[in-house]
């Protein structure tokens, strides 16, 4: 099983999540609400869209990192019990990352690459009993 092959799949979706979001490494959502400045401005300037940032894309990131590390060493011995505690431990992650950014850190299209990148590693670490969707007992994004 080469299931360490799914690393470089991580970065694709993790750059389609950067374009969809804008996020620059610079971005930091708190700076403006503490700057003197805008304390001044009307309210509804202070009010930032854009609750998403670099650190949160890198957190995404580390989790999905991490699942494969999880898969790598599983794979070596697979069982159907280790690698869906893997995907659970992963996507219940992600929930609660997306819950932090008020559910748009992920939108649908990267949902779906997401579940899909979750599911094909799974399989790929030696999943028997396949489901047709690994990811949906627990996926809330």
């Amino acid at each position: 099983m080469a299931v360490g092959k799914y690393y470089d799949e991580i970065d694709p979706i993790i750059n389609n999540m950067i374009e969809y979001l804008g996020v620059k490494e610079e971005d930091d959502y708190f700076d403006d609400l503490f700057d003197e400045d805008s304390i001044e401005e009307e309210d509804d300037d202070l009010i930032d869209d854009d609750i998403c940032t670099m650190e949160d894309v890198e957190k995404c990131s580390a989790i999905l990192e991490k699942y494969i590390d999880d898969l790598v060493t599983i794979s070596k011995e697979p069982n159907d019990e280790a690698i869906m505690k893997a995907v659970e431990s992963t996507v219940k992650k992600l929930n609660k990352l997306n819950e932090r950014c008020e559910c748009e850190l992920i939108e649908s299209t990267i949902s779906e690459d997401i579940c899909d990148f979750i599911h094909n590693a799974a399989i790929e670490a030696g999943l028997v009993d396949i489901p047709e969707n690994v990811c949906d007992d627990w996926r809330e994004f």
